[in-house]
């Protein structure tokens, strides 16, 4: 074989070699960034969406303390209505707040999801907040608040690729319930 065609055949095969080399590192590297951010996103959501349905729970739990005060359940302690009231304003703020954050990281099913469990805390607050609510206004719309919660973590825990299952069907034996132990039951 000629000398110039073995070292222009070297040389070609040096290239291919490196052109080969550098399409694999590239990938394998890009592949890894995608992960990596696929990872950091995952975590940033999920503390979004905890911090969230932290937020939407303690609205809850507030309306729930108002509805013992005001006589629609038969358990719990009565509280300060004025303050609680305040509370409840100062809640919803925080959940303002929080609600900035699922906008921006959520998935649009999740932040649906969010979006219908607040309107229904907001009617339970809205039925606290009238001079005679009734009993069975409020316990229609605790129920759904709570379903709703379900939706809500049944869409962020698809978002987040968990997989281990759906999370159990609420059922309340009543919203008025004989003791302090299945009061807490009730609302998860």
């Amino acid at each position: 074989m000629n000398p110039i065609v073995a070292q222009v055949l070297t040389i070609v095969g040096v290239l291919l070699g490196s052109a080969a080399t550098f399409i694999v590192t590239s990938t394998t590297e890009r592949t890894r960034w995608r992960r990596a951010q696929a990872a950091r996103w995952d975590d940033k959501r999920l503390v979004a969406y905890s911090e969230y349905a932290n937020a939407v729970k303690h609205m809850l739990r507030l309306c729930r303390r108002i509805a013992e005060t005001r006589g629609l359940l038969s358990t719990g302690q009565p509280v300060d209505l004025g303050s609680s009231f305040a509370d409840l304003a100062e809640a919803e703020t925080d959940r303002a707040a929080r609600w900035e954050t699922v906008l921006l990281l959520g998935e649009p099913d999740t932040i649906s999801a969010a979006r219908a469990w607040s309107e229904e805390v907001w009617r339970v607050e809205h039925i606290l907040r009238q001079d005679r609510p009734e009993s069975s206004s409020f316990a229609e719309a605790y129920r759904a608040a709570m379903r709703l919660r379900n939706e809500f973590y049944a869409h962020a825990r698809a978002d987040l690729g968990i997989t281990s299952g759906a999370l159990p069907e609420l059922v309340w034996k009543s919203l008025q319930p004989s003791s302090a132990d299945e009061s807490r039951d009730a609302d998860g």
